[in-house]
């Protein structure tokens, strides 16, 4: 009996201490009321928060492969004005008469697998120098994009994209008094390997997302049979073998959201072309000299800045600016773009 009641007093004591312990571990109405701010805050942040939309940027490839049974579509329009040249050692000359181009193109994609996609490139040219003109298509690329990588919270998406060029463009028997305005192809079939990747980062500004894009191509092209004046220079009774460069791309794409449908984009662009060079007989110019076919390396690098404005997730608008900052026998040029992306 004694034992019994030992016990039910050793009891009885623990619920005192745990109640009073209950006591003193109760948040005050102060803390309370904290408690409910920060949820308040925290549920006015939520509410603010988006999936961001987004149509761009510019330039810079998507690294995530379109569904299956979807088509998405982008319509560009670049107007360009190359008014210069770098030289060598990296020096910007101005030309004295500016060539004006007007190029159409439409990019398109259709979704065949959840790990596949096909793409297209269609365009036009309309070219302008010095009281002459010419119109004529572009050369088409068609391609295939392998979905590597699926993007989640920690992990970029990644696409593998192998595209071949075919040369549809004109790129032989120019005029010779149109200076070379009507030349809008290369004449070879490229083949370009490119890996495309991108990350949506929230963490930085929950209530702007942001958009990363990284892209590297290598482009590879056949040997060109060329006669008379052509895209690589070439003259009166020219005939022989270009051999084209191979090329090296690299694209950085920024995105960053201010709304849900209004965001600021940026392109920084790298491109490379290698030495380009010639085999056979390569004709007389105008003056009954020696015609040039080819010519040395040439590197470019560009920006472009643009403002995005997107309806839904399918439909979106973008314009801006494309522009060179700096290059090595190649052309300077600054080009306003305008374009629209529609998903079905």
């Amino acid at each position: 009996m004694r034992k019994k009641i030992i016990l039910c007093s050793l009891i009885s004591l623990g619920m005192t201490l745990g109640y009073g312990e209950l006591l003193n571990n109760q948040p005050t109405r102060e803390q309370i009321e904290a408690q409910l701010q920060d949820a308040e805050k925290s549920f006015n942040e939520a509410k603010e928060m988006f999936n961001p939309w987004y149509t761009g940027p510019l330039l810079a490839p998507s690294a995530h492969c379109l569904s299956p049974g979807y088509v998405n579509l982008q319509p560009y329009l670049f107007i360009t004005d190359n008014y210069g040249a770098y030289t060598n050692s990296g020096k910007m000359e101005h030309r004295s008469h500016h060539l004006f181009t007007l190029n159409p193109l439409v990019v398109g994609l259709v979704g065949i697998t959840h790990w596949m996609e096909a793409t297209f490139q269609v365009q036009g040219i309309y070219n302008s120098q010095n009281g002459h003109s010419s119109i004529n298509i572009g050369d088409l690329p068609i391609g295939l994009g392998f979905g590597i990588l699926a993007e989640k919270p920690y992990v970029p998406a990644l696409l593998l994209s192998i595209q071949e060029s075919f040369p549809v463009g004109k790129y032989q028997h120019l005029n010779p008094n149109k200076g070379g305005v009507d030349a809008t192809g290369s004449g070879a079939y490229v083949t370009k390997i490119s890996l495309n990747t991108s990350k949506l980062v929230w963490w930085w500004f929950p209530k702007h997302p942001m958009n990363f894009r990284l892209a590297l191509s290598y482009g590879i092209p056949t040997t060109v049979h060329v006669e008379g004046f052509n895209t690589y220079g070439g003259g009166y009774g020219t005939d022989g073998k270009v051999h084209p460069g191979q090329t090296f791309g690299l694209d950085f794409g920024y995105e960053f959201s201010f709304t849900q449908k209004w965001a600021f984009a940026l392109d920084i662009v790298y491109n490379y072309v290698g030495k380009t060079t010639f085999s056979g007989y390569p004709g007389l110019d105008s003056n009954g000299n020696v015609a040039s076919v080819g010519g040395p390396f040439s590197e470019q690098v560009s920006l472009a800045p643009a403002i995005e404005y997107n309806l839904n997730a399918n439909f979106g608008f973008i314009g801006g600016v494309w522009f060179t900052v700096w290059g090595r026998n190649s052309s300077a040029f600054v080009s306003g773009v305008l374009s629209f992306t529609y998903t079905f």
